[in-house]
């Protein structure tokens, strides 16, 4: 991945319409040759009462699933246990050093869980970034996995929602642009999956140069992932992911999207089956994509 110099083209980096969609209950359909990745925002897993059932029952359609808002490395070893009583399958999982600002006193950290018939941890980085500036609350998290033919680095990122004197939600995704750039004048990996929860829309001014100064383009819809107050619908596009088009030829096009895990747990998203959904899931849904791993090893 190399960084673009000059006039920032944004159009030809956002090669689908930013329109906001409905998330699917289309389920991923895994084969030998393709590789199901997401990224999962579960509100504060470990310090919140969650249903770890239901949620393995969303994330055993997955091969490799970045997790956010981790507060307890206990909790994700206990829903690696629950996917493989679920699955009959072995999942393995890395979790990242809590982070937090210098004054601040909230923390999170990052992880991820991987079915490892299917998909095993790579050669390179598996690491939170270096923040020498302190720029994020949350500091980004990275794990190299390879698959088949298909090597790859998984680049988590939450932004934080609430701007203060030691940093901005804006700060924090111009960054993100920054960290890439610097990274490929070093490293042999050249495909990079950033995904998460940016807190903004894919339409949103400082998304697109972010994504146009690293080469990066939003392969999801721009679907609604947060839950509205009264439960009525879901919220705000925040939840997305974004890879090198010409880099990261594995991409399936079209077929980034959000899961609706209300719908797939509950069957239906009327009152009772959101509110359900957001205290026993998540107020956010999951944004996956596929990736072919049949396909000549490009780096």
């Amino acid at each position: 991945m190399k960084p673009i110099v000059g006039i920032l083209i944004v159009a030809a980096m956002l090669i689908h319409p930013l329109t906001t969609l409905a998330a699917s209950d289309d389920l991923p359909d895994r084969n030998p040759d393709n590789l199901i990745i997401a990224a999962y925002n579960i509100q504060f897993l470990g310090e919140r009462q969650h249903d770890l059932q239901k949620l393995a029952e969303v994330i055993q359609h997955f091969d490799v699933c970045g997790i956010l808002e981790v507060k307890s490395e206990f909790a994700v070893r206990t829903l690696t246990e629950v996917l493989e009583e679920v699955t009959e399958q072995d999942w393995g999982y890395v979790y990242g050093i809590r982070t937090h600002r210098p004054s601040g006193t909230y923390h999170e950290a990052f992880a991820a869980v991987w079915r490892r018939d299917r998909v095993q941890l790579g050669d390179g980085l598996i690491s939170n970034v270096w923040d020498l500036e302190e720029a994020y609350r949350n500091d980004p998290f990275m794990v190299s996995f390879k698959s088949g033919e298909f090597d790859f680095c998984l680049f988590l990122i939450h932004t934080r929602w609430s701007n203060d004197a030691e940093g901005t939600r804006e700060s924090e995704v111009q960054m993100v642009a920054g960290h890439l750039n610097w990274m490929a004048d070093f490293l042999p990996e050249s495909d990079f999956i950033v995904a998460g929860d940016f807190n903004y829309s894919g339409d949103k001014e400082v998304m697109q140069e972010m994504a146009a100064a690293c080469g990066l383009s939003q392969i999801d819809p721009n679907e609604k992932s947060t839950f509205k107050r009264d439960y009525s619908d879901y919220a705000n596009p925040y939840d997305h992911i974004y890879i090198n088009l010409s880099e990261t030829v594995e991409y399936v096009d079209g077929s980034c999207r959000l899961m609706d895990a209300t719908k797939v747990i509950y069957g239906a998203t009327g009152f009772d089956e959101m509110r359900a959904s957001k205290r026993e899931l998540s107020d956010h849904l999951p944004v996956w994509a596929e990736f072919r791993t049949d396909g000549q090893d490009d780096d």
